[in-house]
């Protein structure tokens, strides 16, 4: 709280009033500690001092934002008076009563707590399960670092070979495409005409059955084999819709150089 005399009040605009003759912020603290009568404070020709006060004076834009604040604080506590009072409500000597009631009820409840025996000082709970229990399932842990020098080990140049675990695929008979290319052009030397796809494929006996592997590598070499001779210009495929039976017929102008070929 500043006195009397204080520089910081001596630096705001001076205000000379009916009962009152000083600095600005002198009125405001006077107004707020309830030392003069609000109800009869001319606040109309306070703020045209005030007004004056801004437009004249040299002072630092902060120091002239100080003044609008103290203004602002004196027109807050008039403002105030404007407010209708609100009378008690009916209750209201009733509530101190009630909250020393309270508080009462709220002591006699925290020393009946403090009397009853405390877990784990007066008396002690039922023991508990160990957290750690057996675990029936099998659980791998793997060593990173192990595993990559592990790996690097077998790009190794003087790592010993190991011949005997060289993975070898089993052999197959199979029907290749060059087996299937002689045979059609052997067909269609005989009979130049249109011939479906099967006619094609070779001849199975009761005396030398074929497997399935071999039956279905024969039909993927006959169509594979019939593909290559038709982008040869040695024969023509015809299909006349999708997934319709295919037909084979011969060019008969190069088909002889074609048949001496593969006989060869």
């Amino acid at each position: 709280m500043h006195g009397i005399g204080d520089p910081a009040w001596e630096d705001t605009p001076h205000v000379a009033l009916a009962g009152f003759d000083g600095p600005l912020a002198l009125l405001v603290d006077l107004a707020r500690t309830r030392q003069i009568d609000l109800s009869q404070l001319p606040v109309a020709d306070i703020i045209d001092q005030l007004m004056l006060a801004l437009q004249a004076a040299s002072t630092p834009l902060s120091r002239k934002g100080d003044w609008v604040v103290l203004a602002a604080w004196l027109l807050l506590l008039r403002s105030r008076l404007l407010l209708p009072v609100e009378p008690p409500p009916p209750d209201a000597t009733e509530q101190p009563r009630d909250r020393r009631v309270a508080r009462a009820a709220a002591q006699a409840l925290a020393a009946w707590l403090e009397q009853r025996p405390q877990l784990g000082h007066d008396v002690f709970g039922r023991g508990q399960p160990e957290l750690l229990g057996t675990l029936a399932a099998t659980q791998y842990e793997v060593d990173v670092i192990e595993l990559l020098w592990a790996c690097a080990a077998q790009f190794e140049d003087d790592a010993p070979a190991d011949i005997a675990t060289v993975y070898r695929p089993s052999w197959h008979d199979l029907y290749s495409v060059l087996d299937a290319r002689t045979h059609i052009l052997q067909l269609l030397d005989a009979e130049p005409g249109h011939r479906p796809l099967e006619r094609f494929l070779p001849v199975v006996s009761a005396e030398e059955p074929m497997f399935p592997l071999r039956q279905r590598s024969a039909v993927a070499s006959t169509l594979m084999a019939g593909l290559e001779l038709a982008r040869d210009g040695v024969l023509r495929l015809h299909q006349l819709e999708a997934f319709a039976p295919i037909t084979l017929s011969a060019c008969t102008e190069v088909m002889r150089p074609q048949v001496a070929e593969a006989a060869a």
